[in-house]
């Protein structure tokens, strides 16, 4: 049973969804889990327990809050398999006094000492190459490369008396060549079996054509072949693009049919993700949802994201992250990760050959993306960071976009403990800051207020810079990169905005290029508001995730939000009414080099002149608002106020970090957009379904 200091902290519920009843005894299941500042102390541990008696758990420590309370864990549980279809509630307890298995930890030589291999053979050019992980295992143990962590050719990932996992770098090879661009990592995890010896092999088989300066960027056709013990997977003629990487797991034995569930309540409540409402997916939605992406397809990211309009991914998360994070579905969680599988053929991969790691800013202050053929001329530290000409063809059908950017890796790291998806969220967010203009971002210290014109690309790179600082691992040589970059990028809005708030007098992002919209026939006096709502949003994401700052540059910019919605009440004939605060466009000043409005009666007033005297909500108000196939309901908000992804939808996220954010009228101003008319239904589209956590 469990000691008296033991304190429930969330439960995970282990089922299997295979195809017959388990003959299998004991299992183990690993999967990643967040905590809630404060609910596993420094000092303390995890132990998993069912119907409160303790079972053989295994806890890698990841991530710690700033206080040094456990964020984030791998857990590896030990359990007897439940039937086909049956699930198992196991519950998480923090605990005084660490619990030894006294099994000893798994070790390489445990590995090595059965006929373990993995290997993935490309064929191209009728040239058959190969990767061995076992070859590249003994390879580490011979060189004693194969620390805790930091070195290139081989990672320990997990540790213990459960399980083991290592990362290794294996040369695809013929003879003694290599081919020249792809490149294969082998996440190798091996579980104790309960005979003590190695029960079953869990191969994470990654391949890779992400080469940042070593050779010339290319786009390379091949077949592949991955073997792991008694199963494969075989692919014929596919074209890799640049920059891109793809990865299969397969067992030794077998397959794994267990998903843990972790709790998407607790999810929320750990400020890892934003809470959301109530909603339930249908069934008949989520039966039809894609289980699976295959290497180079989009599946359902947008093939082209700078496309204009709205997109499945555009949002605090994307369609799928968000459908998982409010139900828990398995068939959500697949989904979920497909898509971010799928994002592996996105040319936005850029690794480090040096280091073995996506390419930094601070080892190469000079490189970018967006410039990169001004680059070339520019001479100096310009044109010697600039990366490689493409040697053939570098065409990708999948185009990425700063501006339109999903949350990539963050997720369904968080939930799986995987080290595929942690790189995915880290190459995510080390792009944004290559792809800028090396002296609008500051070189070395990534600056987004000049490099990201847009506002909506400032917000999603901001989340995800600050997603990568939150989740990375502390032993990561990326985590002081990630928590210095989003320091910095605080620190700069803060002295930018707040600290000169007197040329800022409606707290928005103002510069040059972000008043480019046109009103009422005027060109380049416009803001887009609900670019301004993507933004308040990241930053109150940033502030529950712990950044500094982030809370006071958050307060100043609600202040946007909160105006709109309470500065005239319903039926009131002055003041800015809170039925056009979901604008697609706000006119800020009269025109190009025209001084800007300082007050939101101004703004009202310029945008919406028919509006303007009549009373806030009226039927006379929303007729004036009504256009030719859109008639208003008095009360009822502009911008597509069914859709869940029209303008409300896009306030509703800054409005929810307005309420949490204890500024004057914050909640008030939350209180005036739930009692909308007119609400989108979120059920099976939940990407702007975030509430508040409190009201008063």
């Amino acid at each position: 049973m469990l000691d008296s200091s033991a304190r429930h902290i969330t439960d995970v519920s282990v089922q299997n969804y295979g195809s017959s009843a388990s003959s299998a005894g004991k299992v183990d299941v690993t999967f990643g889990q967040v905590f809630a500042d404060g609910d596993v102390g420094a000092q303390q541990h995890v132990v998993a327990a069912i119907d409160g008696k303790a079972i053989p758990t295994q806890v890698d420590r990841k991530a710690t809050w700033s206080d040094g309370a456990l964020r984030h864990a791998v857990v590896t549980v030990q359990l007897t398999a439940p039937d086909n279809g049956a699930a198992q509630t196991v519950s998480l307890y923090a605990v005084s006094n660490p619990v030894d298995l006294g099994l000893g930890t798994v070790s390489l030589s445990d590995l090595l000492g059965t006929n373990f291999d993995a290997t993935v053979k490309i064929t191209q050019g009728g040239t058959t190459y190969t990767a061995s992980a076992r070859d590249a295992l003994e390879n580490a143990v011979q060189t004693g490369k194969c620390p805790n962590w930091g070195d290139p050719a081989c990672k320990r990932w997990l540790s213990g008396d459960l399980a083991s996992e290592w990362v290794v770098a294996a040369p695809l090879k013929n003879g003694n060549s290599q081919t020249p661009r792809l490149r294969v990592f082998f996440n190798v995890r091996a579980y104790r079996g309960a005979d003590g010896g190695i029960a079953n092999v869990r191969v994470d088989s990654v391949i890779e054509n992400d080469q940042t300066y070593a050779v010339a960027p290319n786009n390379v056709t091949y077949d592949a072949n991955i073997a792991v013990g008694d199963n494969s997977y075989s692919i014929k003629n596919l074209t890799q693009y640049t920059q891109s990487r793809w990865h299969k797991v397969l067992w030794t034995h077998g397959t794994h049919p267990y998903y843990a569930g972790v709790s998407v309540s607790y999810l929320q409540a750990s400020k890892a993700v934003s809470k959301y409402a109530d909603v339930t997916p249908t069934d008949k939605f989520l039966s039809g949802v894609p289980q699976a992406s295959v290497p180079m397809d989009h599946l359902d990211q947008t093939e082209h994201m700078g496309s204009t309009g709205a997109q499945a991914a555009i949002g605090p998360l994307p369609q799928w992250t968000s459908t998982f994070v409010v139900s828990g579905d398995r068939r959500a969680f697949n989904w979920m990760l497909a898509n971010d599988d799928a994002v592996g053929s996105y040319s936005l991969h850029y690794r480090d050959d040096k280091t073995g790691r996506p390419i930094t800013i601070v080892d190469h202050p000079y490189i970018t993306i967006a410039d990169i053929n001004w680059a070339r001329r520019a001479g100096g530290a310009y044109t010697a960071a600039a990366l490689p000409e493409c040697a053939n063809d570098c065409t990708n059908p999948n185009q990425y976009n700063i501006a339109h950017q999903p949350s990539i890796g963050y997720v369904p790291y968080l939930v799986t403990g995987d080290f595929y998806y942690l790189e995915e969220m880290q190459f995510e967010a080390s792009y944004d800051e290559l792809w800028e203009n090396a002296g609008y971002r500051n070189h070395d210290k990534g600056a987004l207020i000049l490099a990201a014109p847009q506002v909506r690309g400032q917000a999603w790179a901001l989340r995800s810079i600050s997603d990568a600082a939150f989740a990375t691992p502390d032993d990561d040589p990326m985590k002081s990169y990630f928590v210095n970059q989003i320091d910095y990028i605080v620190s700069q809005y803060i002295s930018h905005y707040i600290d000169n708030s007197s040329d800022h007098p409606l707290h928005v992002l103002d510069e040059e290029q972000q008043v480019i919209y046109s009103v009422n026939g005027v060109k380049d006096a416009g803001i887009a508001p609900w670019q301004q709502d993507f933004f308040a949003w990241a930053v109150g994401h940033a502030a529950e995730q712990d950044v500094p700052h982030a809370d006071q540059l958050l307060n100043w910019l609600v202040s946007f939000q909160i105006g709109m919605l309470t500065s005239a009440n319903t039926g009131a004939t002055s003041g800015f009414c809170w039925q056009v605060a979901s604008a697609y466009a706000l006119q800020i000043r009269d025109g190009r080099g025209s001084p800007q409005y300082t007050s939101l009666d101004q703004v009202y007033q310029a945008t919406f002149p028919k509006a303007a005297g009549l009373a806030c909500a009226s039927q006379e108000m929303a007729n004036a608002l009504s256009s030719s196939g859109d008639e208003l309901q008095p009360g009822q908000m502009i911008g597509y106020s069914f859709s869940s992804t029209g303008f409300p939808s896009n306030l509703q996220i800054a409005v929810a970090a307005a309420a949490d954010s204890g500024a004057s009228k914050g909640q008030d101003a939350w209180r005036v957009f739930a009692a909308r008319k007119v609400k989108p239904d979120y059920s099976n589209f939940p990407n702007f379904a975030v509430v508040p956590r409190t009201l008063n």
